[in-house]
């Protein structure tokens, strides 16, 4: 290195150190002061060291090459940049003695927004000490062996080493058939790298599989053979772990790295044949989550299996095994998936022999046959024969009469059923009905409560019965014998068990063979209901996910008993609950009312249980209310759930919060607020100032002010919510999040959309680690967060936003958050003045408003009006017209003659007659929205005033621009006073016109062209505010 580069560098490192130090002082302050993101602890443990290395460095820097040399000057010059923008960031966050408590509670928040930025410096610096050691000149280095290969650089060869065998499964010795599939499984590898091998469960796809893998490793003994099991997300990261510690790919014990990267990347590159398996692959939501899932977040690529299944190089093959052909053939890429058929009649004999065991010549072979056909070749049903025979001692022609021996009635039953595989005919179902009553019986005799247990998992949905639902007795020792004849199965690893089809379908007619079935429904009806939550948020989601299915079920059943109806009522109410929270509104109404019902009949007036039900049901009516009247509904069961319920309770909070959503949503402010008071006031006594569940209903009662017009009360409780989270005992998630949104409405509401745009995207990375993917919170904070990129004036980003939440929500019933979505996008390009544009998303939001609140809705109301102001900036003045004439005749009924929404659509009506020549009209209209307001709009007037100048009135523009003319400078003040102006002038009034105009021409323009001759065309008023879809919908936070 060049003598004078070494002595400016030496001088760079003395004054990182001395920066660097001083820093490190300032985070060491900063962290014990406690209370601040784990990021800056790290940065407190590592800067000293960092200082430390890049110090003692200086005097190693001698001997490098010019190469080496410059590259450790940059190194050196990129630590200094960064430790200066960490030193910018700690003067922002630093708390002084003299700051208020507020103050303080806005730099704690502003090192929470940081702590991104903080992140990247920390993880920079890092990644620069590690190049110095690359280049050998940090203390204690030197003396080292030269740096193992790293990641990112080039696989070894393994060409040296013969292929490992890393198949779980030992190689069935009776193994017999499928030479066929297996022939096709060969012959496909010849012209591609991935084959799928599909079929129904128990076909036999796992057992082709082994097999294909030891005649692979017979046929290349070189070659690696890998097994990865594909059903759960969980197992195959294990698989793939597995892999790269068996074969110690580098870097495969590094905490940070991730293992299904890794793997993925080393098998894509490697050039050393191999054959890689993934059996199961069943679950499509975990291979392309995006498409198809229902759970797992978007940006959270461990859950997409996809992306890390390997691209073979040539000689390298991956074989799937799966029940689902979508799976198949989209995993695949190219060519058909081999769909496994039942065995072949010759096949299926050498299988069900081989299970029997002993000699074929013990077995009477047409015997064997008869059987085969009535089993239909299925390897499954013909395995369950084989144990039946063979742990009961009985002959092959037993088991067969047995099987033909059923009664015509069963028998008509069985036919009944369909199999998920269309290309089978019903005989399949037969067959597998007669085996299944076989191993029922058999199970009875051995273990009446196994048998029971059974009987109450018919009685469910069949797929993942948690196994915290079945409170029986012997439930393990039941489960473990159910398992072992094949009638239950569950996931490894797994609390969750289920039955096939129609392995419940025969349950099923068997109890109601028995006349049982009303038994075993109301014991599933108790289970379910005893253990549903009664307050619902993010840490009860699991529990009733996997409740859901079991609800959906057991509530079509019909109980007689009170006890029952009780249980029924308490389910269908905690379950409408979580509908809610699902978005599924229908499905919560009918559920809601039900529920309703039945406690109306059973419970006395004063009954907590009714207060519940009729504040869920009316909470419904409101969210599913399609006219005035449903309005008038919702209001009155909410009313009376507030009157019956107990102060201060649960239900009393509750009504009274809905009670405020409803009044806003219909322009009563001051019962709105009342109301919202209300509810965070009864939280307040229930359970304290400080509680979650209060300082959640203060939120939405600031939102409520700041709303209506009250932006100082808004802010001013926003900031006493952040007073009350430093006392909450709340979780740290649950206290980030009202921080977030506290410090974001504060920034909305005084028009900071810069920093409320910071804060949302806090909140949607916080939302998405803690609720459902779909969940309605992380709608909102991602439609708030376009809204303040919009109101930024970044018009295209908020658009492409826009459609990125459009997509993802087409699987929601939540239809508003569709509808907030096409109402960001449509406001985005009537700010770019595309209004063919924006008239495509009005049309699809009018729709929408129609199909689920019907045309004589308010929202409807709303959405035409927003479409008649698109129609009139697009020239489409007789359509503008004709929606107007239909929104004034619904608000003149609805809302009242003088309400602020029923003058604007009188004076856009005299906008359209302006634009069509009909001044005569437009005036009419103007005059009879000045009759209606208390105070006349400076705007409406000049539009007014236009009228009676296209019309040649002046004596009348005299009288009302004279009126005009008052009060403080404005754009309309100056048109008022040159249309007076011109009046005078019209009217030969020629010195006072003189002398106005040479008052005016001395402290302002003349005006334009437009205004001194020609039509002259009205100004439209400003679009209503309509708030986004969060002011309809409303969950909780409070348990997050």
């Amino acid at each position: 290195m060049d003598p004078f580069t070494a002595a400016g560098l030496a001088a760079t490192i003395v004054a990182f150190v001395d920066v660097g130090t001083k820093v490190a002082s300032r985070v060491k302050e900063l962290s014990d002061a406690g209370n601040i993101p784990e990021v800056f602890r790290d940065i407190r443990t590592r800067l000293p060291l960092i200082i430390s290395i890049i110090g003692s460095a200086r005097h190693g820097t001698e001997n490098l090459s010019p190469e080496a040399g410059a590259a450790f000057e940059e190194i050196v010059r990129q630590c200094f940049k960064q430790i200066r923008q960490l030193d910018e960031i700690l003067e922002k966050v630093m708390i002084s003695r003299g700051d208020s408590r507020f103050r303080k509670v806005v730099k704690a928040g502003i090192s929470l927004v940081e702590e991104e930025r903080v992140q990247r410096i920390a993880a920079a610096l890092r990644d620069n000490v590690q190049l110095m050691t690359f280049l050998n000149v940090t203390p204690g280095e030197k003396e080292k062996p030269k740096a193992e290969r790293r990641p990112s650089e080039a696989p070894p060869s393994y060409k040296s080493v013969n292929g490992a065998f890393l198949v779980p499964f030992s190689r069935d010795e009776q193994f017999v058939g499928r030479e066929s599939s297996l022939r096709s499984i060969a012959s496909s590898f010849e012209t591609q790298s991935r084959v799928a091998v599909s079929g129904m469960g128990g076909i036999g796809k796992s057992q082709v599989a082994i097999e294909y893998c030891y005649r692979h490793k017979e046929s290349e003994s070189d070659s690696y053979v890998m097994w990865v099991y594909g059903g759960t997300i969980a197992r195959f990261y294990q698989g793939y772990k597995r892999i790269a510690q068996q074969l110690d790919i580098p870097g495969w014990d590094d905490p940070e790295a991730s293992i299904l990267e890794l793997v993925c990347s080393w098998l894509s590159n490697i050039t050393y044949p191999y054959l890689l398996v993934v059996d199961n692959a069943d679950n499509i939501e975990h291979w392309w989550p995006g498409k198809y899932r229902s759970g797992g977040s978007l940006d959270d690529p461990s859950k997409n299996l996809s992306k890390f299944l390997p691209d073979p190089s040539v000689n390298s093959r991956v074989l799937i095994t799966t029940r689902d052909n979508r799976v198949a053939s989209r995993l695949m890429k190219e060519g058909k998936p081999i769909v496994l058929q039942p065995m072949s009649p010759e096949e299926a004999k050498l299988l069900f022999l081989s299970k029997l065991g002993g000699d074929e010549s013990d077995f009477d072979e047409a015997e064997a046959q008869v059987l085969l056909e009535e089993l239909d070749y299925l390897p499954l049903a013909m395995s369950q024969a084989a144990a039946f025979i063979e742990e009961n001692g009985i002959s092959i022609a037993d088991y067969t009469n047995a099987l033909q021996g059923e009664n015509a009635s069963v028998a008509e039953e069985f036919l009944h059923e369909e199999l998920d595989d269309r290309r089978r005919d019903e005989e399949s179902v037969n067959s597998v009905f007669r085996t299944l009553k076989l191993s029922y019986d058999q199970i009875k005799q051995q273990k009446p409560r196994a048998a029971d247990l059974l009987c109450l998992l018919a009685m469910l949905d069949r797929q993942s019965v948690p196994k915290f639902l079945l409170k029986m007795p012997e439930v393990t020792t039941s489960l473990t014998l159910l398992q072992a004849f094949n009638l239950v199965t569950n996931r490894t690893g797994s609390q969750s068990f289920q039955l096939h089809r129609l392995v419940q379908r025969f349950v099923q007619l068997s109890i109601q063979k028995d006349n049982a079935t009303q038994k075993w429904q109301d014991a599933a009806l108790a289970c379910v209901s005893k253990d549903y939550p009664t307050e619902i948020g993010v840490a009860e989601w699991p529990i009733c996910d996997a409740l859901a299915p079991h609800v959906h079920v057991i509530v079509d059943y019909k109980y007689t008993t009170l006890e029952a109806r009780l249980d029924l009522a308490h389910l269908l109410c905690w379950a409408a609950d979580f509908d809610i929270e699902r978005g599924m509104y229908t499905q919560a109404l009918e559920r809601a009312e039900k529920s309703l019902s039945i406690y109306r009949e059973l419970v006395p007036e004063g009954d907590e249980r009714l207060a519940a039900a009729t504040w869920l049901y009316g909470r419904l009516r409101y969210y599913q209310a399609r006219s005035t009247s449903d309005i008038d509904v919702a209001a009155d069961q909410l009313q009376k759930a507030l009157s019956i319920s107990e102060y201060p309770s649960l239900n009393f909070a509750e009504s009274a919060f809905e009670l405020a959503h409803l009044y806003y949503d219909q322009c009563d402010g001051n019962k709105c607020l009342e109301m919202g008071k209300t509810s965070f006031k009864c939280w307040e006594v229930l359970e304290g100032p400080s509680s979650v569940r209060t300082l959640d209903n203060m939120h939405d009662y600031a939102l409520e002010l700041a709303m209506l017009g009250h932006e100082r009360d808004g802010i001013a409780t926003w900031q006493e919510i952040l007073d009350l989270c430093a006392t909450t005992d709340a979780s740290e998630n649950t206290k980030t999040i009202f921080t977030y949104r506290s410090m974001a409405g504060i920034a909305e509401f005084q028009g900071d959309a810069a920093l409320a745009e910071v804060l949302y995207a806090k909140l949607i990375r916080l939302g998405e680690a803690l609720y459902h993917s779909e969940h309605i919170h992380l709608y909102d904070y991602r439609l708030s967060h376009v809204e303040q990129i919009m109101l930024q004036g970044k018009s295209e980003e908020a658009t492409q936003l826009s459609e990125i939440i459009l997509a993802s929500c087409k699987n929601t019933s939540e239809w508003c958050i569709r509808v907030s979505c096409l109402q960001t996008i449509a406001a985005c390009y009537k700010s770019k003045v595309c209004y063919s544009d924006e008239l495509t998303y009005r049309l699809r939001i009018l729709e929408l408003h129609e199909k689920h609140l019907g045309p004589s809705h308010k929202e409807t109301i709303d959405a035409e009006d927003a479409l008649a102001d698109c129609y009139l900036n697009n020239s489409s003045h007789s359509k503008a017209k004709e929606l107007y004439q239909r929104i004034l005749s619904w608000r003149n009924s609805e809302l009242g003659q003088t309400h602020v929404d029923t003058v604007r659509a009188i004076e856009c009506l005299g906008i359209c007659h302006a634009h069509e020549g009909q001044h005569a009209e437009a005036e009419a209209a103007y005059l009879r929205a000045l009759d209606r307001q208390s105070d006349a709009d400076a705007r409406l007037l000049d539009n007014l005033q236009m009228s009676l100048w296209n019309q040649g009135k002046w004596e009348e523009l005299e009288s009302w621009s004279r009126r005009n003319c008052e009060g403080e400078e404005t754009l309309y003040r100056s048109r008022a006073r040159w249309n007076l102006i011109s009046a005078l002038e019209q009217q030969a009034k020629a010195k006072e016109a003189f002398e106005m105009r040479t008052s005016f021409l001395a402290v302002q323009e003349a005006p334009s062209d437009d205004l001194l001759k020609g039509r002259r065309l009205p100004t439209n008023p400003p679009a209503r505010h309509r708030r986004r879809f969060g002011r309809i919908v409303h969950p909780r936070t409070w348990s997050a």
